[in-house]
């Protein structure tokens, strides 16, 4: 008979638990946190894809939509943000039309993550608000940014590049150190001096700030300048520091 009751007790004790824990699932108290899913645009640009998509596939916690623009660039518009906490812009566009520019600005006042990697510098040449977006512009043809004239940007491939983490207070390099790293270099490049640069190199054939935080409306913006090809990405510091920014941007 003891044994028994024991047993009911038990039962009894399980079943108030599942009630208990079935009323704070349903008030919301109890959140489990899902995968961040980003929109990863790539477009205008070659790149090596195999090993690229690969470091992707491998990011703990992230989940991706590829796109190409500018044929999906119409996605990037307000509500996107209700879809994807990050866009991840790998792509050099040179362009996408008025009303697409006018709806990207509104999914940015709107408030969604951007990282902005290597070449996407140089992406939407004509477009100086894209400038403004990113903090930075690859210099294509001679031109005035901010009362200063700029001549073409340059880039060096297979570059052997010391990095070093200039500001270590930021989210986005934690638990990154000073590395070294094959990769492309970009020189004669515009860096806005509003934004926070997070990295930096003394490489004689690039210039000093390599990545860089700002914000464009209720946008967390991110710009990495490293990230050319497989041998970086395959670089143990490359996926980390990809992480970090993805997660940063998306406010997570």
């Amino acid at each position: 008979m003891k044994r028994a009751q024991t047993g009911w007790l038990a039962s009894g004790m399980a079943l108030v638990v599942a009630v208990v824990m079935m009323a704070v699932l349903l008030s919301g108290n109890v959140h489990e946190e899902r995968d961040v899913r980003i929109l990863l645009t790539t477009g205008g640009h070659d790149f090596q894809q195999d090993p690229f998509f690969e470091m992707f596939d491998k990011l703990p916690g992230v989940e991706y939509t590829h796109v190409k623009l500018p044929d999906s660039a119409h996605l990037l518009k307000p509500g996107l943000e209700e879809e994807y906490d990050a866009i991840v812009m790998y792509d050099m566009v040179e362009s996408i039309t008025e009303d697409e520019r006018r709806s990207f600005i509104g999914l940015l006042q709107n408030g969604i993550g951007i990282v902005s990697l290597h070449h996407n510098l140089g992406a939407h040449r004509d477009w100086p608000e894209f400038t403004r977006i990113i903090g930075g512009k690859y210099i294509f043809t001679p031109r005035r940014i901010d009362g200063k004239k700029y001549a073409p940007s340059t880039f060096a491939h297979d570059q052997d590049i010391f990095v070093e983490v200039s500001d270590r207070n930021h989210a986005v390099v934690q638990g990154i150190t000073d590395f070294q790293i094959h990769d492309e270099t970009y020189q004669g490049y515009y860096t806005s001096p509003d934004v926070r640069v997070l990295l930096t190199t003394e490489h004689p054939k690039s210039d000093r700030a390599l990545a860089w935080t700002s914000q464009y409306g209720e946008s967390r913006v991110i710009y990495l300048l490293l990230g050319h090809d497989s041998l970086a990405w395959r670089h143990p510091t490359f996926p980390k520091l990809l992480l970090n920014a993805i997660l940063w941007a998306a406010n997570r």
